[in-house]
């Protein structure tokens, strides 16, 4: 690895030469001359240098850019090699979205572990559109999402696991009159929704749409736990995956308020960047993934 690329992209990430020294266990002259050889390689400078930080200039940014895919390719190559070599070892960067990752994921990883025990991973856990992104600059390695995405020339999408997403009040909510609310009902009521780029969002959105219900206030939150414990407090109503409340309906603080013929399935799919050399690991979890379903008949998850 090149030591100078990685000392400038450590410099230009914690805007600052001492924070950059002790991330990478260096001297500070040390990381001064690194950056010193790299702008004289350019023959530019790549660093506007502040009294209390350091910002990159135009050609930094580019410089910034090629070095996080080259170093990205190392570490890529480098566990490719380390696969060859070490069987079923290795390690991986897994970024789910939030109802995926807070509610299944721990059971997928549980059993990968059991499997793989010489396998390292680390888990972002974001929202679909920020999975997405991380898998295209390859600060991830594998992604799951809730959001419908097709496979193109860099991004495979490969559906896994069926979602069913519901209507959900508190318990002692009794904003309806009949067995079931009506489109006028729920109209009326505060919708509590996830934030903008969340699968769930988009879900909720579409589904709002097609029955004709316009919330007469909306608030948005960004985490499924905050939600629950706002709807339990009679803040609103929202939708959520049926994984995310299975807790709360059986302690009956939330109830189902669907209105007829609702029926609302979406997919969980993983993404990853097809390569012609592919990491054993990502084969290995993606395994994992595709025997969810089995999972879930046999009530493991």
């Amino acid at each position: 690895m090149d030591q100078r690329l990685l000392t400038f992209v450590t410099v230009a990430e914690e805007k600052s030469f001492t924070k950059a020294a002790q991330v990478l266990h260096i001297t500070q002259p040390a990381v001064t001359q690194h950056i010193q050889n790299l702008e004289n390689d350019f023959n530019v400078s790549l660093l506007d240098r502040g009294k209390r930080t350091v910002t990159l200039t135009k050609a930094g940014h580019i410089v910034y850019h090629q070095a996080k895919q080259i170093l990205a390719y190392y570490n890529e190559t480098k566990r490719l090699v380390d696969e060859l070599i070490y069987e079923d070892s290795g390690s991986m960067v897994i970024s789910s979205s939030y109802t995926f990752g807070e509610y299944i994921l721990p059971y997928v990883l549980k059993e990968f572990q059991i499997r793989y025990p010489h396998i390292s991973f680390m888990v972002n856990i974001v929202n679909s559109d920020d999975v997405i992104h991380q898998v295209q600059n390859r600060e991830a390695d594998i992604g799951i999402v809730e959001t419908e995405i097709s496979s193109s020339e860099n991004l495979k999408a490969v559906p896994f696991f069926e979602d069913t997403v519901s209507f959900f009040a508190a318990s002692n909510h009794n904003f309806y009159t009949g067995e079931g609310p009506t489109i006028e009902e729920l109209s009326r009521q505060t919708w509590i929704l996830r934030e903008k780029g969340s699968g769930t969002r988009k879900v909720t959105e579409k589904a709002l749409e097609e029955f004709g219900i316009i919330p007469a206030h909306t608030l948005e939150l960004g985490s499924i736990q905050i939600i629950k414990e706002a709807v339990e407090a009679g803040l609103g109503i929202s939708a959520l995956s049926n994984w995310t409340v299975h807790k709360e309906l059986s302690l009956n603080t939330l109830k189902l308020v669907n209105p007829e013929n609702l029926s609302l399935q979406r997919s969980f799919s993983y993404i990853y960047l097809p390569a012609e050399w592919q990491t054993k690991t990502i084969q290995l979890f993606a395994d994992c993934l595709n025997k969810i379903s089995s999972l879930k008949r046999n009530n493991s998850v």
